[in-house]
């Protein structure tokens, strides 16, 4: 079944220079489409931006019900649990997707989400595993809880995270 998305298109608009209106009219299109899985992803996007974890958490689980396992929505599954501190559900969640389909995983920022979360487990050589897959000349700003720089820098950070895990 085909979907008006003109309010989750002009939400897209509005995300990063208000939030709350972009809310406002993901959750309109989520009220007026309860059974699109679309619309619950789009709007975990704002629940994310507002810092509402838990709600967000419940949209993602709402799309993946609704859409079936798709690797976008396993990875910002496992990216909420990341920002709610729960690593061992996050690396569950980035497994899942990279067991889904490897190259989307490989070319998102699962390799740096999942040694992330792997370290922070104190996991530190399945870690380091993960941070092998990163290309050479890898160099990003840190950004979503995620070490910036290049990959060198990466994984010293990784390193110490692992180092401090409990």
């Amino acid at each position: 079944m085909s979907h008006d998305t003109s309010l989750l298109d002009e939400a897209r608009k509005y995300a990063a220079s208000d939030p709350a209106r972009a809310f406002a009219l993901r959750d309109e299109y989520v009220c007026a489409n309860p059974e699109d899985g679309h619309g619950y992803f789009t709007r975990h996007l704002s629940w994310m931006r507002l810092g509402q974890y838990d709600r967000a958490l419940e949209d993602c689980n709402s799309a993946l019900r609704l859409s079936g396992e798709k690797t976008i929505s396993l990875l910002a599954r496992g990216d909420i649990h990341r920002a709610m501190g729960d690593h061992a559900r996050a690396v569950e969640d980035f497994t899942r997707a990279r067991a889904l389909n490897y190259e989307e995983w490989l070319t998102s920022f699962g390799p740096h989400h999942r040694a992330d979360s792997l370290a922070r487990l104190g996991r530190l050589e399945d870690a380091l595993a993960d941070c092998a897959l990163i290309a050479d000349d890898h160099w990003m700003p840190a950004h979503r809880g995620l070490p910036g720089g290049s990959k060198t820098e990466f994984i010293a950070e990784i390193r110490r995270r692992a180092a401090q895990a409990p």
